[in-house]
């Protein structure tokens, strides 16, 4: 049989690390191998390096506990369950690549770097990890280490590793850990007579002692791994009922795309796989409870669906990806840690919303799909154009968001009218808002969860729902969604402040400033990314755009997926009576 690593090559002896003793029998012939735990005590001496894991989540849960390997010419890895080959970039203080190969490896991927000179072992495959998921690499401030037990889901290359919690107070520790997790209790019994055993000292660093975890919940779900990337509103097998066995890996979750949904009984079923799945978006229709399961996601999960209705199924995995999103991500994880601790953790960026308008009919009502958004931190920056108003009358209809007003003369170009409101924010990522469209309460929400598991430049919807007020119809469009594009809504145009600086702003233009933008994103080689389209609504009247556009093409037949008489939105926007057309 054809070994998925034939045609593989590399100076000897090489060195094979594995997850476990398991990965054994995967090994080249020839090859001396040894386990992640095993590997301390290995020794150096090798002049290649193979690292065997599962996939990116694994890689990136593992990266931490990569002991220090040697100085080698040969570094490869080869994830197992992997979907996409593995390119790395290089860092400056690398010796001269000589070769970079990443290729398919039976059902996984993989990729093999040759050096001019030798390179730390260990730095290589850390960067390899860093590099694995493009998602936010930050951990908002919290210093999470392990005792007696693996470090929990995500990348943390710096998380440190004790044999007893208590060594976590180690005052030659320069950077100590906020919080320890441990298998045991800080004060448990042990048959160690190390003086780490006990409860960690007050470290002189923190000023406190890092506190001791030992009940963390279940563990995580790294989310810039497993997350709705790949999601398809088509499916061509039916409903079928969740394998006892079900992986979560990259090619399980690749292998469920195709699936009209799954059958789940959460009594029975790994409560861990069942949020990861969740996550993924893979729609799910479960029955019973489990404890371990947060309840905003049990919650989600119990609510009846038609699967057979493909904008139902949808709204539902939209729904459970979000709860599974906020209460079983590493992110979330974290974030609960910090809380216990009594340490600042940065869980999502600050975001200014820039509201240019020069219709002041329109401001009640765009201010009302402002306000109406949850779990998200704001400012507002609202440029009048044409027009003023008082800032605290703007105020008390965001419910105390911070605000910021910002007139300009009728004549004052659109860009410049956007650029100045960008500049005055003081959020770290800034989302242009259109004063006559309809936002779900999640929207923003929503923008900044794409950003933190895809790690785009710019995030926004697609204009997949549009309501042509001139016709008295709503037109839902085949927008594929989660995925990398170059077209998002202008009206959801998510972008780093950092970013958006060094294109040059909004440009001076009166027309088709959302267009500029991306052009310069693109030409920059910025990511844009968009994610599902039931958030938004599009409107569009017969004049009062910056941009004029045939009504009866938002509806051709290659592109319209479903209409309605009349307004009808996607189930999750609010709307009351003065926010109807």
């Amino acid at each position: 049989m054809t070994h998925p690593l034939d045609g593989f090559t590399s100076p000897e002896p090489l060195l094979v690390v594995g997850d476990d003793q398991a990965a054994a029998a995967q090994a080249p012939a020839g090859a001396t191998f040894t386990t992640i735990a095993a590997a301390t005590d290995i020794g150096r001496g090798w002049k290649s390096v193979l690292w065997m894991t599962t996939d990116r989540a694994s890689l990136r849960q593992r990266a931490s506990a990569l002991p220090r390997l040697g100085q080698v010419r040969v570094v490869a890895v080869w994830l197992t369950e992997s979907t996409t080959p593995l390119v790395v970039h290089p860092r400056p203080e690398w010796s001269a690549i000589t070769s970079l190969m990443a290729r398919e490896a039976g059902r996984g991927v993989l990729t093999v770097l040759r050096f001019a000179a030798p390179v730390p072992a260990h730095q290589v495959l850390i960067e390899c990890a860093r590099q694995a998921a493009d998602g936010d690499r930050g951990h908002g401030g919290l210093v999470v280490g392990y005792a007696g037990r693996d470090a929990a889901p995500g990348l943390d290359v710096r998380a440190p590793s004790f044999d007893h919690a208590g060594d976590a107070g180690d005052p030659e520790r320069d950077v100590p850990p906020d919080v320890v997790v441990s298998r045991l209790g800080a004060g448990a019994p042990r048959t160690s007579t190390s003086e780490g055993a006990g409860e960690p000292a007050v470290h002189t660093v923190i000023d406190r002692a890092p506190l001791v975890v030992t009940d963390p919940g279940l563990e995580p779900v790294d989310e810039q791994v497993v997350n709705p990337r790949g999601w398809r509103k088509e499916w061509d097998e039916p409903v079928r009922r969740l394998a006892p066995d079900q992986p979560l890996t990259e090619r399980a979750i690749a292998d469920l795309r195709a699936v009209q949904g799954l059958d789940v009984d959460l009594g029975t079923a790994d409560p861990r796989t069942v949020a990861g799945l969740a996550m993924a978006g893979v729609p799910l229709r479960a029955t019973g409870t489990n404890p371990r399961l947060s309840d905003a996601l049990t919650a989600a999960l119990g609510r009846t669906v038609d699967l057979d209705d493909p904008l139902a199924r949808e709204q539902h995995s939209v729904t459970t990806r979000r709860a599974a999103l906020d209460t079983h991500s590493t992110l979330a994880w974290r974030r609960g840690l910090a809380q216990r601790a009594g340490v600042r953790f940065v869980a999502q960026p600050r975001v200014s919303v820039l509201l240019a308008t020069m219709r002041p009919h329109q401001m009640d009502f765009a201010l009302r799909q402002i306000a109406r958004q949850r779990d998200v931190e704001l400012q507002v920056v609202l440029g009048t154009h044409g027009w003023t108003v008082d800032e605290d009358e703007v105020r008390a209809r965001l419910g105390g968001h911070d605000v910021v007003v910002r007139p300009h003369d009728t004549d004052a170009f659109f860009g410049d009218v956007l650029d100045d409101a960008a500049t005055v924010a003081d959020g770290d990522v800034l989302l242009k808002v259109d004063d006559d469209d309809w936002y779900s309460p999640y929207a923003i929400g929503d923008l900044l969860r794409a950003r933190r598991y895809t790690g785009a430049d710019v995030v926004g919807m697609p204009s997949e729902f549009v309501f042509l007020e001139e016709l008295g119809v709503t037109a839902r469009r085949n927008h594929p969604t989660e995925i990398h594009n170059r077209f998002v809504a202008g009206g959801t145009i998510m972008i780093d402040r950092q970013l958006l600086r060094s294109v040059g702003g909004f440009r001076r233009v009166r027309r088709f400033v959302d267009a500029q933008l991306l052009n310069a994103v693109e030409a920059a080689g910025g990511r844009i990314y968009r994610t599902h389209g039931l958030g938004y609504v599009l409107r569009r009247t017969a004049s009062g755009h910056t941009w004029q556009s045939d009504p009866e093409s938002f509806r051709t037949p290659a592109i319209l997926e479903r209409e309605w008489p009349g307004f009808h939105p996607p189930a999750e926007l609010v709307i009351e009576d003065g926010d109807r057309p």
